[in-house]
């Protein structure tokens, strides 16, 4: 979440985040699924850096470095000395003119490390009275970046984060998620000085909004644990320390004094109720403390987690589309500059282990496309600049998209996610076969490893930017026209999707005969023919597209 230094608007949002309702746009959500209960058996972390406004993010290229003497800058004046080597990585950085530093939200080093965040939080007023932030401390600006840079595992990048806390000091509360292929972590700085990481349990999963979540903890397992010298004391003394039942200190309901604003807290119930509707009710309990982990009903796909960011609460009372909900705070929200998912395989070596799924604008209205590791040249769109919109730059690309769907969520949403998931369903169905190959090359020369990721990125998105095109066009016809009449008479959005691409996930040939102007598609026994000249499909940049709905039967 993005936070300005200055003191007094830190301290009127850590004010407003803890009390608030459910109208709170300036937030954001993380996500954690154990290897043991994932479809696939990857890792998974993820977040939505939620801002509130129309936001360009850069995703860049960091190379390692052996120059001596370097240091990780923040504008309030924070400097943390570097190691002479420091590893190379990729960041999803603001873009030059925010002019709040770098916020840099997702980082992947070449150690096969992956740090997201941040997702901010803050205790109670007298939490914050015992444990002042620090003005010239550790910021979310520079948190991912310093781990990224330093880290060869996730816990290094624990252990790097809390003595730049022990050292420096933290300026705000932060809800850090790191990992590698072997095991993730989570770490809570909850003020100026104290902190608490814990090793996340391969058996469960985590989604949660806006506040501090980890709950009984044991200093001792240091395992498992990272506590912060005097962190107990320090809630002694301010007389907020709650216990579990076996008298083990509960970390954040002691700093929250055990409360929580509902505009976090249904997103905890949210993301329960996607992943274990069974713990999660019917209903949500604003005086329920949600825990971090829990068990979900059943192995979670990487298609459950993206939907998990594209939640707005459908088919329970809470949807923003029902009357009197309109106030709740969604997962997913307009003002989302970007969301990551991280997947890391088991199977692969460690520098080529860590997959980043990229939504641009967020992922209601946008598409989450892979990053493959050992990737370094990036695409110039996802790298340039634009405050304001470039038909050149890859956030605007989705985010003219977003931008009209917003307008009316019933008319258009579902239209724009089923183009959008045909593609992901594409992405996935192919990612196995993509990292055997990378595997195979980095074992023989990973120069050419680091080739082969450039060009499937590149190559992505440049077909990722043509199909953008052609959906923005569709919709913005069909939004001009609704324009134009009663609301009784205006038409739902159903896409034309790329005829190739779905038949092909689907798993049949496609042929393309160019007297007859017509596609044929074969499958063992069965055979289809679309023509583009009788109206039944069109042919936009070479690409042949059909109605959704004829995809959907095939």
């Amino acid at each position: 979440m993005k936070k300005h230094f200055t003191r007094l608007l830190v301290t009127a949002l850590a004010a407003f985040l803890l009390l608030n309702s459910f109208g709170s746009a300036f937030a954001c959500t993380g996500l954690y699924v154990g290897k043991d209960v994932s479809a696939d058996g990857s890792i998974i972390i993820g977040r939505c850096e939620d801002i509130g406004a129309v936001y360009d993010k850069l995703q860049t290229y960091v190379p390692a470095s052996d120059e001596a003497g370097r240091t990780m800058d923040d504008i309030n004046g924070f400097s943390f000395p570097l190691p002479d080597h420091t590893y190379a990585y990729t960041q999803m950085e603001d873009h030059p003119d925010a002019g709040d530093g770098l916020y840099a939200a997702v980082c992947v080093n070449e150690k096969g490390v992956a740090i997201t965040g941040t997702v901010s939080a803050s205790g109670c007023e007298a939490w914050e009275e015992a444990d002042p932030y620090v003005d010239e401390g550790l910021r979310e600006a520079v948190i991912p970046c310093l781990a990224a840079a330093t880290a060869s595992t996730a816990r290094e990048a624990v252990d790097v984060l809390c003595k730049a806390v022990d050292t420096y000091g933290s300026a705000e509360g932060n809800v850090i998620l790191m990992a590698d292929q072997n095991e993730a972590w989570i770490l809570e700085i909850y003020g100026g000085k104290q902190y608490v990481a814990m090793k996340l349990a391969d058996d469960q999963v985590a989604v949660f909004g806006n506040h501090f979540m980890v709950g009984a903890i044991d200093a001792g397992d240091t395992e498992n644990f990272v506590v912060s010298k005097g962190f107990v004391e320090a809630l002694d003394k301010a007389e907020l320390t709650k216990k579990d039942e076996d008298g083990r200190v509960l970390a954040a309901q002691s700093v929250c004094d055990g409360k929580r604003g509902d505009g976090s807290n249904l997103r905890n119930w949210g993301g329960m109720h996607l992943l274990a509707p069974s713990l999660a009710g019917e209903k949500y309990d604003t005086d329920t403390f949600y825990p971090l982990l829990y068990t979900p009903d059943e192995k979670v796909t990487l298609q459950d987690v993206f939907e998990v960011y594209r939640c707005r609460y459908e088919g329970t009372p809470y949807d923003l589309s029902l009357e009197g909900q309109e106030g709740n705070r969604a997962i997913a929200v307009s003002g989302t500059p970007d969301t990551h998912v991280i997947q890391m395989f088991p199977d692969m070596p460690a520098e080529y282990a860590a997959v980043t799924w990229l939504a641009l604008t967020g992922g209601e209205h946008s598409v989450f496309f892979p990053e493959l590791p050992g990737a370094t040249q990036l695409p110039k769109a996802l790298g340039l600049a634009a405050e304001s919109y470039d038909a050149d730059s890859a956030y605007w690309a989705f985010k003219r998209i977003c931008g009209l769907a917003d307008t009316n969520r019933a008319l258009y949403s579902k239209g724009v996610q089923d183009f959008w998931k045909l593609q992901e369903e594409v992405y996935i169905a192919q990612i196995d076969a993509q990292m055997a190959e990378l595997k195979k090359l980095a074992g023989n020369d990973p120069a050419k490893a680091a080739e082969y990721a450039n060009a499937y990125l590149s190559n992505n998105l440049d077909d990722l930017m043509k199909k953008s095109e052609a959906l923005f066009g569709e919709l913005l016809t069909l939004v001009s026209r609704n324009a134009g009449y009663a609301a009784s008479r205006a038409k739902t959005f159903e896409p034309n999707v790329p005829l190739r691409t779905a038949a092909e996930a689907k798993g049949y040939t496609v042929t393309w005969n160019t007297a007859t102007k017509a596609v044929t598609l074969t499958k063992g026994s069965t055979t289809k023919t679309v023509s583009t000249g009788d109206g039944s499909a069109v042919v936009i940049d070479g690409v042949t597209y059909v109605p959704y709905s004829f995809v959907k039967e095939l």
